[in-house]
């Protein structure tokens, strides 16, 4: 497989150099390119992104602390796989963060934090990047006004994997459509100020996300398998 299939080649400026790696390959593996129980060895890596072995274990390190790749004893380092259990738990914890997100925007939002809120609804119901990409920009604007630094922390540290999961969901049939349905409902209880019913739409969101979260993970056998 070459560079320029994968599009890892990196690009040599003034950032950090580990910090571009981290990204590439995040989104590699975001997109399925680099998929779940793929081995990843500094030799192949350094040869798709034509960087040093060094940068490649910091970026490595970075993603392992994300959960999205892991360390296996038969294997090595491999893109994650995520098991029933983790999927579970990871829904558990952004069903109580979403909520209180969702509440504390209802709060603190500013009048533009509102405005950019509603232009982040999804534009193209059959249309799973354009999906993505608004539920992307929702997140973004919903936890800058939620104006909480460890919420936002907290969330980061879940973000890559649900987004994974997300990607994965959309292969469910009326997924996207009700999903799209559900983020206008939340949005447009935000708009309300009505923080208590806009955070109980959003936990039944949460756990219709989960449930077809899980089912996709179900229907892809590979994804379940161990070392």
């Amino acid at each position: 497989m070459t560079s320029e299939h994968l599009g890892l080649r990196i690009e040599r400026n003034e950032r950090l150099l580990r910090d571009r790696v981290t990204d590439k390959v995040r989104e590699a593996i975001l997109h399925g390119d680099l998929e779940p129980g793929r081995r990843l060895t500094e030799r192949e890596l350094g040869e798709l992104t034509g960087v040093s072995r060094t940068s490649l274990r910091e970026a490595l390190r970075s993603l392992q602390a994300e959960g999205l790749v892991e360390r296996s004893e038969a294997r090595g380092v491999q893109v994650a796989v995520l098991s029933e259990p983790v999927v579970a738990e990871l829904y558990d914890v952004r069903a109580a963060l979403e909520p209180a997100a969702v509440a504390l925007f209802v709060r603190n939002a500013t009048d533009d934090q509102m405005r950019q809120l509603v232009d982040s609804l999804i534009p193209a119901r059959d249309d799973g990047e354009a999906h993505l990409d608004g539920t992307r920009r929702f997140y973004r604007v919903l936890l800058a006004g939620a104006a909480n630094s460890i919420m936002q922390q907290m969330f980061g540290s879940i973000e890559a994997r649900i987004h994974y999961l997300r990607r994965l969901s959309l292969r469910i049939a009326g997924r996207a459509e009700a999903s799209a349905d559900e983020m206008h409902e939340v949005i447009r209880l935000i708009q309300e100020r009505d923080a208590g019913a806009a955070a109980a739409s959003a936990r039944r969101h949460v756990l219709a996300a989960r449930a077809a979260a899980l089912e996709a993970l179900r229907a892809q056998p590979d994804l379940t398998r161990t070392d």
